[in-house]
């Protein structure tokens, strides 16, 4: 008898705690909730507390969010704060901000933030009518995002247009998901992207190619051979070939060394200087007595480098 007493005692009092603990959160929440209502520039002073507690904070937060009467300043950081905290509870009260026309494009973006990576696909045809609709080039590309988790095709869509229209960090991302999206056109997609003018997406392409399994070195040569191609583009391709390290290439590298193209001399150079010995050596011995002098110059460079590092 005297055991169970003790038993429900120590239970109530637990329970009491949990309610003094869960209280106090509460009250914590509401005073920083309502920080937010009016704060400033000050506003992660009361925004990183609340991500911290997390999926308490979120009805509260939602319920301020969604309050039309606060200025766009303070709903935008309850939102970005929401965002953060990435809850499930906010998925529904963000979609029907992002589908109500009479919220600011700039609300409408915002909300993206917290529905990436959820499943949405009962509301795919209003997200690929939305991306259809709008103008900014950011907010497009945030919805091309939130169609990979609604309708892949949709989004394949979404990424070529953004692909075809944009540069910088839209293009780049448009590619990163294009291959995701379809791995088998991926060689496709970066031989594409390092024939092009923005050096961002061509980086992407080169550090890809680098790596990729399903690299294609005769297409990817021919590449080079392509009438009227750029300096550049010949250079991308030289210097892919040369971080891939593949004594196959040395015949490749060695006539490269004779291009007009100081760059892609130079790049081959370094390239040659990187495989094997022996087969680097039968290629370029002839070009050591090249009546170039430059092409002259980096052959000799080339096996003093290799005679000296072994």
């Amino acid at each position: 008898m005297k055991n169970s007493v003790t038993i429900v005692t120590i239970a109530l009092l637990v329970f009491l705690s949990l309610n003094i603990r869960a209280q106090s959160q509460q009250a914590r929440i509401d005073s920083l909730v309502m920080k937010m209502r009016t704060a400033g520039r000050e506003w992660n002073d009361y925004a990183n507390p609340l991500i911290e507690i997390g999926e308490p904070a979120v009805p509260l937060l939602i319920k301020n969010a969604t309050d039309a009467s606060l200025s766009q300043w303070n709903r935008r950081i309850l939102m970005t704060t929401l965002n953060n905290i990435h809850s499930e509870q906010w998925v529904k009260p963000a979609l029907k901000i992002l589908f109500d026309y009479n919220e600011t494009p700039e609300m409408r973006n915002r909300v993206t933030g917290g529905l990436s990576g959820y499943d949405l696909s009962q509301v795919n045809e209003e997200l690929w009518l939305l991306f259809n609709s709008v103008e900014n080039q950011f907010h497009k590309s945030n919805l091309a995002n939130l169609l990979v988790n609604s309708d892949t095709a949709l989004a394949y869509k979404a990424f070529c247009e953004l692909y075809q229209t944009q540069d910088g960090h839209i293009q780049r991302n448009a590619l990163q998901n294009l291959v995701l999206l379809r791995p088998h056109e991926s060689i496709s997609w970066y031989l594409d992207a390092i024939q092009g003018e923005d050096w961002m997406t061509a980086n992407l392409a080169m550090d890809s190619l680098i790596r990729s399994a399903l690299f294609e070195a005769g297409s990817f040569m021919s590449l080079y051979n392509l009438p009227g191609v750029s300096e550049e583009v010949q250079w991308r391709v030289i210097f892919v070939l040369g971080q891939r390290s593949d004594s196959a290439y040395a015949a490749f590298f060695c006539e490269a060394m004779e291009s007009k193209s100081w760059l892609v001399r130079t790049e081959s150079a370094i390239a040659l200087s990187k495989l094997n010995k022996e087969t680097v050596l039968k290629q370029v011995s002839g070009l050591q007595n090249s009546s170039t002098t430059t092409v002259r110059n980096n052959a000799r460079w080339v096996v003093l480098h290799l005679t000296d590092k072994y």
